[in-house]
C-alpha cells in the first residue's frame, strides 16, 4: 500500500511539471508572437520624423500664427497656395497690392514684403502676399557639358513655370474682386520670371510692376544671355516698372542692372524707372526710403 500511494505522488508530480513546462512554453510563445507583431507594425515607422518641404512649412507656420480671416487658400488645379491678405484701412481704397518672395522665402519675408504688406493698407491698398513654391530642385544644372546644362535648365525652369504663371493668374482674377487698380511687387528670380510671364501672357495686364533686386539665376557661363533676356523682356512688356535695387545686394543684381536700364533707354521703354536704395544690412530694404520711392513712382504715373 505504501508503495502504492508514492507511485501515485510521483505520477502527479510528472503530470505537474508538465503542465508547468506546457504553460512557460505558451508564454514565451506568446510573448515572442507579441514582440513580432510589435515589430512588424512599427517596422514602417521611422525612429526620426522625416523633414517635411520648406513650402508645407510655411504654410504650417502660416495657419498657426495668422487667424483664418487673413489666411485665404487657393486651388490651383491640384496643388493648394495659401495667401495673406490684409485689407485695406484707408479711406481711399487704392487697389491691390500682390506681393511675391522670392525662392525660399515666405509669405512674411522680412527683407521687404513684410513691411509691405503691413504698411500698404495704410495707404489704400488691399494686399495679397503669396507663399509660393521652393527653388526647384537640381536647378542650376550641374550637367558637365554647357549645352547639357541648358536643356536641363529649360526643362526644370519649364515645368516650374507652368505650375507660377496658373498660380500668377488665379491670384490675379481673386485682385480683380477688389475695386482699384492692381500692382503687381516681385522680389528676386520670381521678378524676372513675372516679367517672363507678362511678356508672354498679354491677358495679364497689371496696372504696374515693382521689382524689388530681382535676376535670373542660373549657371556662370550662361548668366549673361539669361539677364540679357530678361532685360530685353522687361524693354518690351506694356505695364509700367519701377526696378529697385539695392548698394549692398546680390552681385549678380548689382551687376545686371546697368545692363536692364541701358537696354531699356534703347528700346524707348516709357514708365520705367530704375533706383538703387542705400541699405545696412545685405538684402534688406530701408523701409521708409523702399514706401517713398512706391508712393513717387505710383503719383509720376497716375496713381
Amino acid at each position: 500500500m505504501r508503495k502504492l500511494f508514492f507511485t501515485v505522488i510521483k505520477f502527479n508530480f510528472y503530470i505537474l511539471t508538465l503542465c508547468c513546462l506546457s504553460n512557460i512554453s505558451f508564454a514565451e510563445q506568446n510573448k515572442t508572437n507579441s514582440q513580432t507583431s510589435i515589430k512588424d507594425q512599427n517596422a514602417n515607422v521611422h525612429p526620426f520624423p522625416l523633414p517635411i518641404t520648406f513650402k508645407q512649412q510655411k504654410k504650417e507656420d502660416l495657419q498657426h500664427y495668422f487667424p483664418s480671416t487673413k489666411v485665404k487658400p487657393i486651388l490651383v488645379g491640384t496643388d493648394d497656395y495659401l495667401t495673406l491678405v490684409s485689407l485695406n484701412t484707408s479711406a481711399n481704397h487704392k487697389g491691390v497690392a500682390i506681393l511675391i518672395p522670392d525662392w525660399q522665402q515666405g509669405a512674411t519675408n522680412p527683407k521687404a514684403i513684410n513691411f509691405l504688406r503691413k504698411t500698404l493698407p495704410k495707404y489704400g491698398f488691399t494686399t495679397m502676399s503669396i507663399q509660393v513654391d521652393s527653388k526647384p530642385d537640381s536647378f542650376p544644372s550641374t550637367a558637365l557639358k554647357l549645352s547639357e546644362q541648358q536643356q536641363a535648365n529649360k526643362n526644370i525652369i519649364g515645368a516650374y513655370k507652368m505650375k507660377f504663371y496658373a498660380l500668377i493668374n488665379a491670384v490675379f482674377e481673386q485682385a480683380k474682386e477688389y475695386p482699384g487698380i492692381i500692382i503687381m511687387i516681385a522680389q528676386g528670380n520670381h521678378g524676372a520670371l513675372l516679367i517672363d510671364l507678362l511678356s508672354e501672357n498679354t491677358n495679364l495686364t497689371p496696372n504696374g510692376v515693382v521689382l524689388l533686386s530681382s535676376y535670373r539665376l542660373t549657371n556662370d557661363k550662361l548668366l549673361e544671355q539669361a539677364n540679357t533676356d530678361f532685360a530685353k523682356n522687361l524693354a518690351n512688356i506694356e505695364p509700367p516698372v519701377l526696378d529697385l535695387y539695392l548698394k549692398y545686394d546680390h552681385d549678380i543684381v548689382i551687376n545686371k542692372s546697368p545692363q536692364r536700364l541701358t537696354i531699356v533707354k534703347q528700346e524707348m521703354k516709357t514708365y520705367y524707372r530704375q533706383r538703387q536704395l542705400n541699405n545696412m544690412a545685405t538684402g534688406f530694404y530701408p523701409e521708409q526710403e523702399l514706401l517713398t520711392q512706391i508712393h513717387s513712382w505710383l503719383r509720376a504715373i497716375g496713381w
